[in-house]
């Protein structure tokens, strides 16, 4: 395991991934009942797979988070903090490690389409609990599945076309 302290730096680059998870989130089309197709998670995907666990992790909580409390989703506010901060750090970890500096291997591909199923399946079974709690219906929860479903989907294909270049020209400019 790599210890590293969190330095201003990276408090600074957090909250800017944090920005732009609210930003992918708000661009949405509702369906059932407190769900949402949206480009958050394609967000999340591409955080983690550049950036690493600890960046993602934080990054998809604080940000989802504030989109909720901001566009008027208070209920989920801590079920998506958990969730989608769950599924950021997985996809990271499991994609490029803990920090950005990380070295990506040869194996970054397959780590990366590894990284987002898993943290599309943490997002799923966590939601599918949160729909359920929020609404006080099993039903309403399952009928939410698809949205889900989609949202991730969007996400692996906008990840895969956008974090190579992105990690890239981050790479090329020494930012990572």
């Amino acid at each position: 395991m790599q210890k590293r302290k969190i330095e201003l730096r990276d408090i600074v680059i957090i909250g800017m991934l944090a920005a732009i998870c609210v930003i992918a989130t708000t661009i949405k089309i509702p369906y059932g009942n407190g769900a949402m197709v949206h480009l958050g998670t394609a967000a999340i995907f591409t955080i983690g797979i550049v950036f690493g666990g600890v960046y993602a992790g934080l990054a998809a909580a604080i940000g989802t988070a504030f989109f909720d409390l901001m566009m008027g989703f208070s209920p989920y506010t801590m079920w998506s903090f958990v969730i989608k901060g769950t599924a950021g750090f997985v996809v990271g970890t499991i994609a490029k490690g803990f920090w950005p500096e990380n070295v990506v291997s040869k194996q970054a591909v397959i780590r990366g389409i590894i990284g987002m199923f898993l943290a599309a399946s943490c997002t799923l079974a966590g939601y599918i609990i949160a729909w359920w709690q929020v609404s006080g219906s099993i039903v309403v929860a399952i009928g939410n599945i698809p949205s889900s479903l989609i949202s991730s989907a969007v996400g692996f294909v906008v990840a895969s076309i956008i974090a190579p270049k992105l990690r890239q020209v981050l790479k090329n400019n020494r930012l990572i």
